[in-house]
């Protein structure tokens, strides 16, 4: 089935052509989930089965949407649902350890275990992909009970799954820091401010993954003045063009100030079709952290927010992490992870070198979650914003959240993820040495 949005008419077209057929109804919610239509996705897994109770996938796809959407019992249901179809769908299972903290005697742990044991006595093969999720439901649902020493080998075994499945070079990104470093010097930076556009719309949430960044956006989000958009790829999408034939960062170059006003419409003319009425708008894009420059050119009035977490709590979380999507492909190899959150550090050393006192917030995830209310306040006063209790309830702010922390911003916060790496100590000393002075307290 292609996956473009120009499928989406065709679709459309064969589910009026054929309203009764489970399949078809289950084809068009699917093609709409992956493009982020959630809400419109949901009513066609359902009608699907309704036509056809027993249709595992419709169900399993019907789970994964309710889950961001916030109906996590719901979610559950389904994936357990799933389970009375198929008691081996290890997918279904990773999804109930995902959403559900796992205890003693757990019976899906049990089941995981069981499954384990089959697979080693050669008794039930599993495919690649069910052996990746096995792996991380089993570390997930050990950590839950802290025991590290079980949990960790599963990560690893886990992560070395997934890194054989795809082509990564880490050299890449390193060369694209420094070259990021050498471009955005002060000479550029003059030679480019002074004609952004004055817009304070955007708020910028920037970090490496499993920072904190999705925890800051929902307190910003729950403001009734703001509209939490998630992770938006316009920036990112508008600066990867090349000009005369030559790709970011290197374009910036030859960027003029022509160019970089008609960047900036196109990125806020994006922005304003997302919700034309919002007084702010979130745009929480890890990654954007490698445009801070190019957004302070841009929007100089916009409000960057960096958050920081911990080094080593950072990289354990990517590691012990089966994301969504493959944009992350440097955190399944501690190795390779380290020198990407190495790169990430020396561009934010070099962004407060370069850039003017101010023209981004430094947060710590460490802060927020020991005194919410004093960051959640100096967080709403930084974007301008007028105080709202609200803010103190994100947990109860609905709106649909797509990131790998989508279950945690659901509920209150907790001081528990703060310092974990220390019970995986003994997995983590290379990564440890590696990081060096960036890790505080060691």
């Amino acid at each position: 089935m292609a996956q473009g949005k120009d499928a989406l008419p065709a679709l459309q077209q064969t589910t009026r052509l054929l309203p009764q057929d489970a399949e078809v109804l289950s084809n068009l919610g699917d093609a709409l989930a992956k493009h982020g239509l959630l809400n419109e996705a949901e009513p066609y897994f359902r009608r699907a089965i309704s036509l056809k109770p027993l249709y595992e996938d419709a169900l399993h796809n019907l789970g994964v949407v309710l889950i961001q959407l916030g109906k996590i019992e719901e979610a559950e249901n389904c994936f357990m649902e799933v389970l009375t179809i198929n008691p081996d769908c290890v997918e279904a299972r990773y999804f109930i350890a995902q959403n559900k903290k796992a205890k003693i005697a757990d019976e899906n742990l049990k089941a995981l275990a069981a499954i384990e044991q089959r697979v080693l006595q050669q008794s039930l093969t599993l495919s690649t992909k069910d052996r990746i999720f096995l792996h991380f439901a089993l570390g997930k649902s050990y950590d839950n009970l802290k025991e590290a020493g079980s949990a960790f080998p599963h990560y690893a075994q886990g992560a070395r799954l997934k890194r054989q499945t795809y082509q990564y070079d880490p050299s890449i990104d390193t060369r694209n820091i420094e070259e990021l470093i050498r471009i955005f010097d002060s000479e550029t930076l003059n030679r480019l401010r002074g004609n952004g556009n004055p817009s304070e719309k955007p708020i910028f949430i920037v970090g490496m993954p499993r920072s904190g960044t999705t925890l800051t956006e929902q307190i910003i989000a729950s403001h009734p003045d703001v509209h939490g958009a998630g992770e938006l790829t316009d920036l990112m999408t508008i600066t990867q063009r090349n000009i005369s034939g030559v790709t970011y960062p290197g374009s910036i170059r030859l960027l003029d100030h022509p160019m970089l006003a008609a960047w900036t419409a196109e990125y806020l003319t994006a922005m304003g079709r997302i919700n034309p009425d919002a007084k702010r708008i979130t745009d929480k894009l890890p990654a954007n952290f490698m445009a801070i420059g190019l957004i302070h050119l841009m929007l100089p009035n916009a409000k960057i927010i960096h958050v920081n977490r911990n080094p080593m709590d950072t990289c354990l979380s990517c590691f012990t992490m089966l994301f969504k999507d493959d944009n992350v492909p440097w955190s399944y190899d501690l190795q390779e992870l380290e020198s990407y959150y190495s790169g990430y550090a020396r561009l934010m050393a070099h962004w407060r070198r370069v850039l003017p006192a101010g023209t981004f917030l430094d947060i710590h995830y460490e802060d927020i979650v020991r005194d919410r209310e004093t960051q959640a306040r100096h967080l709403i006063e930084y974007c301008g914003l007028k105080w709202d209790d609200r803010c103190l309830e994100s947990h109860k702010t609905e709106r649909t959240v797509r990131t790998a922390s989508l279950l945690q911003v659901r509920e209150p916060v907790y001081t528990s993820s703060v310092e974990r790496w220390r019970r995986y100590e003994r997995h983590l000393g290379p990564l440890l040495d590696a990081l060096g002075d960036l890790v505080p307290n060691r």
